[in-house]
């Protein structure tokens, strides 16, 4: 009996004192119950409330991703309500600990709620939905697997998961390659040799173009092959190329080595010669030994 009763005086003995509320070690046990059963119903609830929105209704991954999440973090943030008003917190007192958080949030939290609030801003406007392919400030290329309230997955065309904080998408430039509509145009800079003809060039090349399955090609995108130029060794083109990114989920650098291997192809069958760094050396005077040399080391090599 003596040890049940300390156990009893363990449990109900006060802790903390908040706002006339004294705060148990029960009170505690309970909450955090509740909180840990909350979130295991929370998130079952979110995983059915998806497959029964996306076999209802007819709304984009993105679009889907935001309804569901926004959701699931209102009913968490009524959860923890919930929770606190059964160890005995009411409204008023609730205030008073969202004041002293707020307090914690200017000393030391701003990067988290900066994060927390980004994550909102982004799934209330959808600026940025799953599946969108994006460009960080940094380079980096990625597909947007999945959008949570303070980072953001994005899976390189690598491999690579990376987690990137909602603030990154807010307070930097990001090129997103399928906001509007996921029409994309692609330089593919080549050279031919001096002597060739731009119009075959640019007929040969234009062919193989229609010929890669990426290419997509109407009155409003059509097929290019600009002549950008005289190089050292060769006339600079480019091709000018439309795909359409839902089509494709590849690099850059492998959408372009598709173009690549069919102008090389292209060129080699119509005989237009692919040209190499050539450089001229001109002397003004040279002894006659010398000449002899290179003359024999000619023969040698040429039989």
């Amino acid at each position: 009996m003596e040890t049940l009763s300390l156990f009893k005086k363990g449990l109900y003995f006060s802790l903390i004192e908040i706002g006339g509320v004294k705060i148990t070690l029960f009170a505690l046990l309970k909450f955090g119950l509740i909180l840990i059963l909350g979130i295991i119903a929370l998130r079952f609830f979110r995983r059915r409330l998806q497959r029964f929105l996306s076999g209802k209704l007819t709304l984009p991954p993105g679009a889907l991703n935001s309804t569901v999440t926004l959701f699931y973090y209102f009913f968490l943030v009524l959860l923890v309500l919930v929770a606190l008003s059964t160890i005995g917190i009411n409204l008023t007192q609730i205030g008073f600990l969202l004041g002293a958080f707020g307090v914690g949030i200017g000393f030391g939290l701003q990067t988290i709620a900066n994060n927390f609030i980004s994550g909102l801003i982004l799934l209330g406007e959808r600026s940025l939905k799953v599946d969108d392919l994006v460009e960080l400030e940094d380079g980096t290329l990625g597909i947007v697997k999945e959008i949570n309230i303070r980072s953001t997955i994005i899976r390189t065309f690598d491999g690579q998961d990376l987690i990137v904080p909602n603030s990154e998408f807010i307070s930097k430039r990001i090129s997103t390659w399928t906001y509007g509509d996921d029409w994309r145009r692609i330089h593919i800079p080549f050279g031919v040799a001096y002597g060739s003809d731009p119009e075959k060039v640019k007929k040969v090349v234009t062919e193989a173009a229609r010929k890669v399955p990426l290419t997509e090609e109407d009155s409003e995108h059509p097929i290019r092959v600009w002549f950008i130029g005289f190089g050292d060794s060769s006339l600079e083109f480019a091709l000018v190329v439309w795909i359409r990114q839902s089509q494709t989920q590849r690099a850059l650098t492998g959408i372009k080595s598709d173009y690549y291997y069919a102008i090389h192809r292209a060129l080699v069958e119509a005989g237009i010669e692919i040209p190499f760094p050539q450089r001229d050396i001109h002397f003004k005077s040279i002894s006659p030994e010398l000449t002899e040399s290179l003359r024999n080391l000619w023969r040698e090599q040429h039989g």
